[in-house]
């Protein structure tokens, strides 16, 4: 039973009002549904009126009128029209989102960059109530009668919100109206089980979305942020409300994971407010806002520092002493298990929603050490050959590691050495990419540091895509705290995963896609992003980046045996009860990481369960796919073809590439 309006084969579905706190209006929405309902009423009378005339005597009976109309509905065209609608009521509720998508007001709402979206209770049970009504209106579909990115897209759709579903019957760690979608938070991980950690939460995502996405192009840009700032205390004390909550019936993070948010909150009001960057970023963009004379510069940027004093630094406070309170309910246990049964379940799900499908934790923990075993296997050959012989591979990569040639200083010269590396890097692949892709992405991909108050909690690297407007480049940042923990053999394979061919073009496709409905623009898959990146170093050998470079090809099989090692430790901690000491300690010998580095990773799988198998196990699923074609299709296999054909399909769970790659081969048959 459908429960949308239904005129004339045509469902309108009440947009939700944005989660700002109580007393938020809903009037544009509303009056976006009368529009809707005002332009569905006149093109149900034309649709009379030229019934009307089509007879010389007759009066069509009214139910002939409806499935008249009725027949001229194209369902992938209404489904394609729900999903927009499904994207608008997300964006809605979800500013920051709406911000880091770069969509205008006509999508996320008026006036929607001088908003944050809701971090507490109420925000959670709308997200959950949303969740519902999705999925209750996507079950009216026939999927038969879709075609084409109809047909795609209610396969990805009816993948987010089933497990979406699934996952927000756990009563802790906030909710989510999509199984790995852009969380309210502006975190890209929405299944982790606690709503703040050392890595997610809006205590990081807020700042990070003000620094580094908030336009500043015009006066209005910067008056909504100024606004954003006067809300952070709200968005703060609501997130303390929920983190809080969970403490207190036992669900809060493990020990280092509150320490972590600690470090990160108190690091954050270090400075003084005219020195945060808050403050100064604002200043520095305001340069190139035509139009505003040096005194208004001077006030906004007065303005902005007494809002970071006022509002946004007793928030952090407030929420450090929340926060602190939670020590006492926690313990150094690292896995999900630590949460009782529930724990277990949700390591279940999150294992099969990050593409182990019916896999058990025994399966994926078997692979990973089958994997391991391979790859070490390669790499000791490889080490031999450049006079490396003795210890085992882990000693002789940090043998390899530690040579001097092979670092930057760990200076200020060094880091920007390191950074033109970086860049040289990109320009290498991207000069030979029009042999292996049909075509590039249109937008350019920039390398940056990673902000000194983030350094202490971030990964050695990651990467953030373009607006969909492509106004916005990519970005590949690198974390700089230490120029030892990213040796020089190690960088191409990070360059070739988080940029080119790896994120930057996975992320590009997907937003260059003309007739991609926006939802799908908003989800996020690891298993086939994340799948994609380590498929993406394996593919810069084939492209002959690592030609005459063994230590860097060395540094591409630490990698791929860092990601298979994932395997066994994110099993091991949260299925086999492993202690973080245990899985650091494995970790260490089996890849020769240095401890920093390691305790940094397992930490983040210790609060993200599941999402450290995505990388090992989308990649076999594209290898496997690849193999396929290959031998289905054998001389007619173009491997341009091939990956624009997984990547056209946009951020997917891996049985929709599956069934996406089998038609795509049987469309080449024919």
């Amino acid at each position: 039973m459908r429960s949308a309006l239904r005129l004339f084969g045509v469902r309108i579905t009440p947009i939700p009002g944005r989660i700002t706190g109580p007393g938020a209006s809903k009037g544009r929405a509303m009056r976006m549904i009368k529009g809707k309902i005002a332009l569905l009423g006149a093109a149900a009378a034309l649709t009379l009126t030229g019934l009307a005339s089509c007879g010389k005597e007759k009066t069509a009976t009214p139910a002939a009128e409806a499935a008249a109309a009725a027949a001229q509905v194209d369902p992938s065209a209404e489904f394609l029209a729900m999903a927009d609608r499904h994207a608008r009521a997300f964006l809605a509720t979800a500013p920051e989102a709406a911000t880091e998508l770069g969509v205008g007001e006509d999508i996320a709402g008026e006036n929607y960059l001088s908003h944050l979206g809701g971090y507490g209770f109420a925000a959670h049970q709308a997200a959950r109530k949303m969740n519902e009504d999705f999925l209750q209106e996507l079950r009216g579909f026939d999927r038969a009668a879709l075609t084409g990115q109809a047909a795609d897209t209610y396969d990805v759709l009816k993948n987010a919100y089933d497990t979406a579903a699934r996952r927000n019957q756990f009563d802790f760690g906030g909710a989510t109206p999509f199984g790995s979608g852009l969380p309210n938070s502006g975190d890209s991980w929405a299944m982790t089980p606690y709503f703040m950690t050392q890595l997610t939460g809006p205590h990081l995502a807020l700042p990070r979305m003000l620094l580094s996405q908030h336009p500043i192009e015009s006066r209005a840009h910067i008056e909504a942020y100024l606004s954003r700032l006067g809300e952070m205390g709200r968005a703060l004390d609501e997130a303390g409300e929920t983190f809080s909550t969970d403490a207190g019936i036992g669900m809060a993070p493990p020990r280092f994971a509150i320490e972590g948010v600690l470090r990160s909150l108190r690091n954050f009001t270090a400075k003084s407010a005219a020195e945060h960057p808050l403050a100064t970023t604002l200043a520095e963009k305001m340069k190139s806002v035509e139009g505003i004379s040096d005194e208004e510069r001077a006030a906004f940027a007065a303005r902005a520092a007494r809002l970071v004093e006022d509002e946004v630094y007793p928030a952090y406070e407030r929420l450090a002493a929340q926060v602190e309170l939670a020590l006492q309910e926690t313990n150094d246990d690292a896995g999900v298990w630590r949460l009782g049964e529930e724990g277990e379940a949700f390591y279940q799900l999150a294992l099969a929603s990050y593409g182990a499908g019916v896999k058990t934790g025994d399966d994926v923990h078997e692979l990973g050490l089958s994997e391991v075993a391979r790859i070490t296997g390669e790499m000791d050959a490889l080490l031999k050959s450049i006079g490396l012989t003795q210890g085992t591979v882990a000693a002789r990569m940090e043998q390899l590691a530690a040579r001097p040639d092979n670092l930057y200083p760990n200076t200020d010269e060094g880091r920007e050495a390191l950074l033109a590396s970086l860049r040289a890097q990109v320009d290498a692949v991207m000069a030979k990419s029009g042999d292996w892709f049909g075509r590039l992405p249109a937008t350019k991909v920039e390398v940056r540091r990673i902000p000194i108050h983030e350094q202490d909690s971030s990964p050695g690297g990651y990467y953030t895509g373009p607006s969909l407007d492509g106004s916005r480049p990519g970005v590949y940042w690198i974390n700089l705290k230490n120029t030892a923990d990213n040796p020089k053999h190690s960088l191409k394979s990070l360059t070739y995963h988080e940029a080119v061919p790896g994120h930057h073009f996975q992320t590009a496709y997907l937003r260059s896609i003309k007739d991609m409905p926006l939802m799908r623009n908003m989800l996020g898959y690891s298993e086939y992003a994340e799948g994609w990146g380590l498929y993406a170093e394996a593919l810069a050998k084939e492209m002959g980046m690592y030609e005459g470079d063994p230590a860097g090809d060395l540094g591409r099989l630490q990698a791929e045996l860092f990601r298979a090692a994932r395997l066994v430790v994110d099993t091991g901690l949260h299925h086999k009860r492993w202690s973080r000491e245990q899985a650091i300690d494995y970790m260490v010998a089996a890849t020769g990481e240095t401890r920093d580095t390691a305790t940094r990773e397992i930490e983040r799988y210790a609060v993200v369960p599941g999402q450290a198998c995505a990388y090992k196990l989308g990649m076999l699923k594209i290898q496997e796919l690849r193999a396929r074609a290959e031998g289905e299709l054998g001389k007619d296999f173009d491997i341009r073809d091939f990956h624009d054909a997984v990547l056209t399909l946009g951020d997917a769970p891996l049985p929709v590439l599956d069934a996406t790659i089998d038609r795509w081969i049987k469309s080449k048959k024919a």
